[in-house]
């Protein structure tokens, strides 16, 4: 049939595609079944008209109505509003042990802190700081006992408190992977800490002032931090009582669990550090509206954390929890063809990181080795994170120390560190993927190209380049894989990238704010309490005045920081691999096209037969 004949012959049906695709109202009879004429339309025209313009009209007709089917389908399924009002009430009733656990603790902590300060004057001193107890006694004799909460600009305070708070919350929660232990600890002792700062006030007949200041903002942050608690016991339990399951397979199940709940409290977190920064300071507010608003909040934790969840659990659930399907043993490669959900795409990463770490490790503890030596060659990095305001300059400086490049020279450090592990990672899933070869002939050049704008961007942008790439990173490590799997130019690449980005954007914003809370709180573990442990028992062996001792403890400090930041590099760049054929198939469908091509093509055999 000749192209013109073919086209005089479906036009009219074609536009009426075009035109349900407008309407805001979709028959869902008549979608599906002009879904099916124009697929098997531009199944004929594939194989009569590849280079025709009609193909790829078709193609294009046919991936907006694929596009519609997947939305229609991911909406029954679940999305924002539905991860509110089903799946993190269901979540809460599945760790609901954990968290009452983490109550009782925490009231146990506070009643050790009130008997002790009743008990001993000076223990207030020990646990909140001499200078803190002298400030507020100081502050107690002005008349004037809340003084504390009007120090600051109220926009500075409100950034400083609100991550004050979530690294609160999140060291509670990422310590419960010592077995739930380091969740114990932290909460025991912001409960003794909460104990005694209230008693400070009680013993000197200041109870209600201080109860209606420090309860305006603590019902959500305590209340938070509670719940955290409960999600490090839910982290923790999947390693500790692992059941029926491998202790992997069971730390999985826990870690997907908990780390949603963990995303459920945040919002709170930030709630509590508007009213703590914007409302706590006006302690003339009269008593009844500050009373009014502790009740509203604490009517929201009971009633959505306690009652909401209950009465879903008795009314039955819309979409149960799914965190329990796990990769079946031994280990097979992910189906890269299909259209996966974040949850999906972390589950295939670790999985794929926990099978091949043996081969990917010694790359990373080699690289880092390098980049450490060589940072103690060159000398001390001695451009510093200036953020405004000045807390930025302290938190990213210290958890995100093997970004900073102070010069040119650590650019190229940095970029040849990082290329080089990025590239023994894509090989591996090059030669470990089912049915689709990730990468047509990998280029060291293609990703140190992407890399190297990544470390010229912290370079030129200063501190704001580590926090511009911090949220953006997933679409950095996008355009390094389309540059190494479709072989387009850095333009290219970019424009592909964004197009992708933008074929379904809460997806990966919700992926790269998932992957910068674990990476945050793995970069937590090991540059903080772990340096601190090992650094303590070195020098317990040494005089102080030994230099050298002195200098082999700033290159352990300084090998673990950089060796913590390249150990999430295959993390991030093997999920921003699933995540680029997930959005590939969603914006393009080449394998739902492909397999309708195959069935009409083996359907029409049976026919002919």
């Amino acid at each position: 049939m000749k192209e013109t004949r073919f086209i005089s012959q479906n036009k009219e049906k074609w536009l009426e595609s075009e035109a349900l695709l407008r309407d805001e109202r979709k028959d869902p009879g008549k979608l599906s079944n002009l879904f099916t004429q124009v697929v098997d339309d531009l199944s004929f025209s594939r194989t009569y008209y590849p280079n025709r313009s009609v193909r790829v009209y078709l193609n294009k007709i046919a991936r907006e109505y694929f596009s519609i089917i997947y939305n229609s389908q991911k909406e029954k399924k679940g999305g924002f509003r539905m991860f509110w009002i089903d799946e993190l009430p269901q979540v809460i009733i599945h760790c609901r042990t954990q968290l009452l656990i983490s109550l009782a603790v925490f009231l146990f902590a506070m009643a050790i802190g009130i008997f002790s300060s009743f008990k001993d004057p000076q223990f207030a001193a020990s646990i909140l700081g001499p200078s803190y107890v002298a400030m507020t006694k100081e502050n107690i004799e002005k008349g004037d006992p809340m003084a504390v909460y009007k120090k600051g600009h109220q926009v500075d305070m409100f950034l400083g408190i609100t991550l004050n708070n979530l690294m609160v919350a999140f060291r509670t929660y990422i310590f419960g992977i010592f077995l739930s232990v380091g969740t114990l600890a932290i909460l025991l002792f912001n409960g003794i800490m909460v104990g005694c700062f209230q008693f400070f006030f009680i013993e000197r007949g200041l109870f209600v002032e201080s109860a209606l200041s420090i309860w305006l903002h603590g019902t959500l942050e305590i209340s938070s931090i509670i719940l955290a608690g409960g999600a490090g016991l839910t982290l923790g339990s999947g390693l500790a009582f692992p059941g029926t399951y491998s202790r992997f397979q069971a730390f999985q199940i826990s870690a997907i669990r908990s780390l949603k709940l963990m995303l459920g409290i945040t919002p709170v977190l930030v709630v509590a550090a508007i009213i703590e920064s914007f409302l706590t300071r006006y302690t003339e507010v009269p008593d009844f509206v500050k009373l009014l608003l502790i009740i509203l909040s604490a009517i929201f934790i009971i009633g959505y954390f306690v009652i909401y969840p209950w009465l879903k659990s008795r009314s039955g659930f819309e979409v149960p929890i799914s965190e329990a399907r796990l990769q079946p043993t031994p280990y097979e490669p992910p189906d890269l063809n299909q259209i996966k959900n974040n949850a999906d795409i972390l589950k295939d990463t670790f999985l794929f990181y926990k099978n091949y770490f043996s081969k990917i490790f010694p790359w990373i503890a080699a690289i880092a080795l390098l980049v450490t030596t060589a940072d103690l060659l060159v000398g001390e990095r001695s451009g510093e994170l200036r953020y405004n305001p000045e807390w930025w300059d302290s938190f990213f400086g210290g958890l995100f120390y093997a970004m900073k490049t102070p010069d040119l020279l650590f650019v190229l450090i940095n970029t040849l560190g990082t290329t080089i592990i990025v590239y023994r990672v894509l090989i591996l899933m090059d030669k470990n993927t089912k049915g689709v070869k990730t990468v047509s002939g990998i280029t060291f050049a293609q990703i140190l190209i992407v890399i190297s704008l990544v470390y010229f961007a912290i370079l030129g942008l200063d501190g704001w380049g580590v926090f511009l790439v911090i949220l953006s990173f997933v679409f950095f490590l996008l355009m390094v894989f389309v540059q190494v799997t479709e072989r387009h130019n850095l333009f290219k690449s970019f424009t592909r990238s964004w197009s992708l980005l933008t074929a379904n954007f809460g997806q990966v914003v919700g992926l790269q704010f998932t992957l910068l809370l674990m990476c945050t709180s793995f970069l937590l573990i090991l540059s903080a309490p772990l340096i601190y442990l090992y650094t303590t028992i070195f020098k317990w062996n040494f005089a102080p005045t030994d230099v050298w001792s002195g200098r082999i403890v700033h290159f352990i400090e300084l090998y673990i920081k950089t060796l913590a930041f390249d150990m999430i590099l295959p993390i991030l760049a093997v999920s921003a691999a699933y995540l680029y054929f997930s959005l590939n198939e969603l914006l393009s469908a080449d394998h739902l096209l492909r397999s309708i091509a195959l069935v009409r093509s083996k359907y029409s055999k049976k026919n002919s037969h």
